[in-house]
């Protein structure tokens, strides 16, 4: 069973799993508390005494509805965790709760019935690209629109974020009349470039879940779908793809209503997988009923493998003996989607999500895995010039790392999140374009720091030093004057302490607590994935335990990854991989061998030859 204790001590980071972190500062390993109310109401829904016990350490009653926060029965309160705990797709918000979505249904099926050309202008990551699918699969395999009369706009990255200049210029100098131009995923704080597209007498329906600027929506849009708006009533957390999904829903309906499409027509349930990649990439929240519902419904269909880029994936990655989950999607698939737009041309990864048959999809896959090994080439080279940057910046009282480096702007992004995670500070990789300005993306990485607002902040103290600049809390972008660097670092250092409340932070590693020895087991395994979609705000439960060290062993390339032998206190033996454990091939393992260390741990299953066996997946590990 859980043990109850509150934290385990402060100790410090041996593990070497975050390497630099671990030579200059410490790392405190707690549990999460409890609600005593929700893990009751969790039980009386049926789930076992470990479900209940995790979804009351992910949920709190302020999660839940203003009215219901004070609720302190399981009666009161189980009715409102079920659509979280036991997601289904009954349990969505139906598409009209979305402010100006029937508007939006109107103008797109105003659209689906004229003969002129339906724009889609989206992002470049996997959230856009998606939602770029999404809605050519909807107006043609669903509403019967000639793919001839689609044509999707996908921003490129090194003309930054948004529906830019180059967009603006792209669509303008396409023949023939154009019906309306959809965003997704992007449009929100874009008025200058849609005002040039209103201009030009075009239609403009702008769909996004971006946060609103200041000055408010795009006036010149003839509607704007997004949740962030202080009128709408749905969920703020869904992802681009999302809100794309229920337009389109909407859409569907309308056209219905107009007797354009029979009353039967299927819905776009069949969207559903795209909708799960997207939501899954872009890190949005899975304790939003909303987007666990789209996910959860989404991997069962990607698990059905009935659609061509899904059996292609099938046979590239071997995955016959197990099931897809989210986390396969975010670092698989996403990561091989987004490798296009970071190297390459992003049409090849929306040629994939859109191909017609298995070969269309296998040689899409092929030019995408290409594409991801030369991204991880440039990637391990700027890793290495930025953390020679980072080391020069980091000290205990440091809180932000602004790196300026040479290479792709494309990785950049991945380079702000390994940089982050491994000093634990929000940061910024920026690369020069060779045109006077610097393109960064930054990360977050400590929860209560948001860097778009922090972007804006700066904005606002500096006119004219911006370009551009566009994101979430957690992840920002932005474009800036090059001969402005020194003063934009500055600045950020400033507005981070601030935030901070000028008290550095220090990372914490958030357990379950405690599981006794004969939890150790499948069926263990079994009733934590019973609580899947895991992700952000719902992450994948984390034990502590003491164990015998038996054996260890360096696997991998790069010889930095551990496999170890372990005894639990009842005397089983258990194996155990401890990804990046040690700093660079050839570096000491920390711990003796028969020696006993507290590990903190995932519990997994892994397959091998058709057959299951228990692996624990190490996070750290430190002496008791």
């Amino acid at each position: 069973m859980l043990n109850a204790s509150s934290s385990a001590p402060r100790i410090p980071d041996t593990s070497a799993n975050q390497q630099t972190l671990a030579e200059t500062n410490t790392q405190t390993v707690v549990e999460r508390s409890c609600d005593a109310v929700i893990q009751k109401a969790a039980l009386a829904l049926g789930l076992t005494p470990l479900q209940a016990n995790l979804a009351a350490r992910r949920l709190r009653r302020t999660d839940l509805p203003e009215a219901a926060q004070n609720a302190d029965t399981p009666e009161a309160v189980s009715p409102l965790i079920d659509p979280i705990v036991r997601p289904r797709l009954q349990h969505l918000q139906p598409p009209k709760a979305m402010h100006q979505a029937e508007r939006a249904g109107e103008l797109i099926a105003d659209a689906v019935q004229a003969s002129g050309t339906i724009v889609l202008a989206t992002d470049y990551d996997t959230d856009g690209v998606t939602s770029a699918s999404i809605a050519t699969r909807a107006l043609t395999e669903c509403f019967g629109v000639s793919p001839e009369r689609i044509c999707p706009v996908i921003s490129e990255r090194q003309h930054g974020y948004g529906i830019n200049d180059d967009t603006v210029t792209r669509i303008l100098a396409l023949p023939g009349p154009v019906e309306l131009v959809l965003s997704a995923d992007q449009g929100s704080s874009d008025e200058p470039r849609i005002a040039r597209l209103k201009q030009a007498g075009l239609r403009v329906c702008v769909t996004d879940h971006h946060q609103i600027p200041a000055e408010g929506p795009p006036a010149s849009a003839d509607c704007v779908v997004n949740p962030q708006q202080s009128l709408c009533g749905y969920d703020p957390r869904v992802a681009g793809c999302f809100v794309v999904f229920l337009v389109m829903s909407q859409a569907r309906q309308e056209l219905i209503n107009r007797g354009h499409l029979p009353g039967d027509t299927p819905s776009l349930k069949s969207l559903l997988d795209l909708v799960a990649l997207g939501t899954v990439a872009d890190s949005v929240s899975l304790k939003s009923h909303n987007n666990r519902a789209v996910v959860k419904a989404g991997l069962q269909a990607i698990n059905q493998q009935q659609t061509p880029p899904w059996q292609a994936l099938t046979q590239f990655q071997p995955i016959k003996e197990t099931t897809v989950d989210a986390e396969y999607l975010g670092f698989q698939v996403a990561t091989r989607i987004n490798a296009a737009s970071r190297v390459s041309d992003v049409k090849t990864a929306f040629d994939f999500l859109n191909a017609p048959d298995l070969s269309s999809a296998q040689s899409a896959l092929q030019q995408l895995e290409a594409d991801n090994q030369e991204r991880r080439a440039q990637q391990s080279q700027m890793l290495e010039q930025a953390d020679a940057i980072a080391k020069e910046l980091y000290h205990e009282n440091k809180f932000s790392l602004c790196l300026s480096l040479e290479g792709n702007a494309g990785i950049q992004g991945i380079i702000a999140t390994r940089i982050g995670e491994r000093y634990h500070r929000p940061t910024l990789a920026m690369t020069d374009l060779k045109d006077g300005t610097l393109a960064g993306s930054g990360r977050a990485i400590v929860p209560a720091v948001n860097l778009k607002q922090a972007f804006e902040t700066i904005a606002s103290a500096h006119p004219g030093l911006f370009r551009s600049l566009g994101g979430h809390s957690a992840a920002a972008g932005c474009m800036i004057e090059k001969s402005g660097f020194e003063t934009f670092a500055r600045a950020l250092e400033e507005d981070i302490a601030n935030q901070l409340n000028h008290q550095p932070p220090i990372p914490q590693l958030e357990t379950d607590g405690h599981l006794a020895p004969e939890m150790l087991s499948l069926a263990t395994v079994q009733e934590i994935n019973a609580l899947a979609p895991y992700g952000r705000e719902w992450p994948k439960p984390l034990f502590y335990g003491d164990f015998l060290i038996l054996h260890y062993r360096c696997i991998g390339q790069t010889r930095t990854h551990v496999v170890l032998q372990l005894q639990s206190p009842d005397g089983k033996r258990h194996e155990a991989i401890w990804f990046n454990a040690l700093p660079q091939a050839g570096a000491p393992f920390p711990f003796a061998l028969n020696s006993v260390v507290r590990c903190v741990y995932e519990l997994s299953g892994k397959r091998f030859r058709g057959r299951e066996s228990l692996q624990l997946k190490i996070a750290h590990i430190h002496l008791p």
